[in-house]
């Protein structure tokens, strides 16, 4: 039976590890029910089984670089969450300027009715998190430099004069390709936005 003071040691641990509620919620129950059947018997004592679960754990809970664009370090295990997140992200972000792709082909007003649509959901997020005290103002302000913004911008120096050589139009607005790369940008951030009033890690701090 572990006691609260041990349980305090666990949890001053992997505190350490900078985890989220939900990642170190599990953990921690991994590390109880581990070190308890080390114990159980009687012949390992406790700072012997706490030694050996943080030595069988050592390589989820190492701290690494969160993204190749981020200088913040978390748990690996919490790493590999939040990549499988970011490309689930990135796959609606892309099926969306798909999506926008086809309705411009289609038909142009509907095209700029669905531009209509997304502002308007995108500025209603962030008035609602802000009234609503979801989220601060500062935090949108850090989700301009987070790893997914970042390589938009990266992705956007690429496209846009790749789009301008090929439309000869050099106006930012006018080739459809910098449009889509708008929706693919406000996509991202409508749903980093999202996540961050549910309360899901998404690295914005």
């Amino acid at each position: 039976m572990i006691s609260s003071d041990q349980e305090n040691q666990i949890n001053i641990y992997l505190l350490s590890r900078k985890l989220s509620p939900q990642i170190m919620a599990e953990v921690k129950d991994h590390f109880i029910m581990q070190i308890t059947g080390l114990t159980e018997n009687g012949d390992v004592s406790f700072q012997e089984a706490f030694l050996a679960a943080r030595i069988s754990w050592q390589k989820e809970l190492e701290m690494v670089k969160a993204d190749f664009f981020s200088f913040r370090k978390i748990a690996r295990i919490e790493k590999e969450l939040l990549q499988t997140r970011f490309n689930k992200m990135t796959l609606t972000a892309v099926l969306v300027s798909l999506i926008a792709a086809g309705i411009y082909l289609f038909s142009g007003e509907i095209y700029y009715c669905f531009q209509v649509f997304a502002l308007v959901l995108f500025i209603s997020i962030i008035i609602f998190g802000i009234v609503s005290g979801k989220i601060k103002f500062i935090e949108y302000q850090r989700i301009s430099f987070h790893p997914l913004i970042i390589r938009n911008i990266i992705l956007g120096m690429i496209i846009f004069p790749v789009g301008c050589y090929f439309t000869g139009e050099f106006e930012f607005w006018k080739p459809v390709c910098n449009q889509l790369l708008l929706f693919y940008s406000v996509t991202i951030q409508i749903q980093l936005l999202y996540f961050r009033i549910k309360k899901v890690n998404v690295l914005v701090q």
